[in-house]
């Protein structure tokens, strides 16, 4: 494969707690069943073992969060919610491993049951990330990468390959599903990207790249077939904002573009900037639209208050995010239109669950 060079409110809590105790009793009964037949090797067995289900025909999106307990602060989970609200769905047992794991971001393959996942462990190095392919209705999971410190990840609409970023100061790498085919897209040493997504026509995947840590990062897109500088250029879209002062425990300034993804004509991308360090150390980040045009300057979405908004999405239903409120703490699982009309509260948890990564099921 050569990149380069070709195409490339929460339901009652009673509801989800019931949901959540009938997903950890079948896991149960598994590990049960499972350790019987296998005596020999028991423990390998269960390092191997997690139990999930595919998100219903009435799912709409995906995210993670770490309400599958009553308690705040324990590893995310993958979740599915309907159009309207009403109904959440715990689709994963992670936690419930012998080697219990925390899921940071998902991307959707056109295959409703089928996942790529940037995921974490509970005991180890939390900086230690993985990306797997998850066949959900399977229960089946295989590493694509090893840990080491994967910080995103997108899958093509065509299922065909994935580019993720990875390295301690990141690349974009392009790789098959089954984990064939890995290439390295960008080679800068000097310069970290983050967060590719591609777009539908499979031209390019847009990212953020800065030069330095902690930096003000702007948005660029990777032409996987080049364009107008010579092959295989990267060209940049946005500049920042202003501000200087750091967001601690991260990599960015006041200022810095972050998480492009594309419309669904990949005409526009939707970003967010941040734009304060407040927040309780999540910093304040305001939604911006840019046309896929150079020289076009972006355009305010949606922004203001003390609050955060993170990563979004984008699909012909809507613009969907979460956000988190700063006087409440209270996460909102939103979607808006791209003219920032019809805005609508999908789901929203209390503070210490952590809901974040919504995609758009294909």
């Amino acid at each position: 494969m050569s990149l380069s060079r070709r195409h490339l409110d929460l339901p009652a809590r009673g509801r989800l707690r019931s949901v959540t105790m009938r997903f950890s009793s079948l896991a149960a009964v598994l590990v049960a069943v499972l350790v019987a037949g296998c005596s020999d090797d028991p423990e390998n067995l269960l390092d191997t073992l997690s139990f999930s289900r595919s998100p219903s025909e009435d799912a709409v999106v995906i995210y993670v969060s770490g309400a599958w307990t009553e308690e705040t602060g324990q590893p995310r989970e993958l979740f599915a919610v309907d159009a309207d609200g009403t109904e959440v769905e715990r689709l994963t047992s992670c936690t419930q491993q012998s080697n219990p794991c925390d899921y940071l971001q998902v991307a959707p393959s056109s295959n409703r049951d089928r996942i790529v996942a940037v995921r974490g462990t509970i005991e180890g190095d939390p900086l230690a990330t993985a990306l797997y392919f998850v066949d959900l209705g399977r229960s089946v999971e295989t590493i694509i990468t090893p840990a080491r410190r994967v910080q995103g990840a997108d899958w093509a609409f065509d299922d065909s390959f994935l580019v993720y970023s990875t390295g301690d100061v990141e690349n974009l790498f392009g790789v098959r599903p089954n984990g064939d085919d890995n290439e390295t897209l960008t080679q800068t040493p000097d310069q970290r990207e983050r967060s590719p997504r591609i777009d539908r026509s499979l031209r390019g995947a847009a990212y953020e790249e800065f030069e330095q840590t902690p930096g003000k990062s702007g948005i660029f897109v990777f032409f996987f077939q080049g364009g107008e500088g010579g092959d295989n250029p990267s060209a940049r879209f946005t500049d920042g904002g202003p501000g200087s002062e750091v967001l601690p425990g991260t990599p960015y300034i006041v200022g810095s573009d972050a998480s492009p993804a594309f419309a669904p004509d990949s005409q526009q991308m939707v970003f967010r900037r941040l734009t304060g360090t407040g927040n309780g150390g999540l910093g304040t980040w305001d939604l911006y639209l840019v046309a896929t045009q150079l020289e076009a300057d972006p355009e305010l979405l949606v922004g203001g208050g003390d609050v955060y908004r993170g990563a979004p999405d984008w699909n012909p239903t809507g613009i969907v995010f979460v956000e988190t409120d700063s006087a409440s703490g209270e996460s909102r699982l939103v979607v808006i239109q791209p003219d920032g009309s019809g805005r609508q509260v999908l789901h929203s948890e209390d503070a210490g669950y952590r809901m974040g990564a919504p995609r758009w099921l294909r």
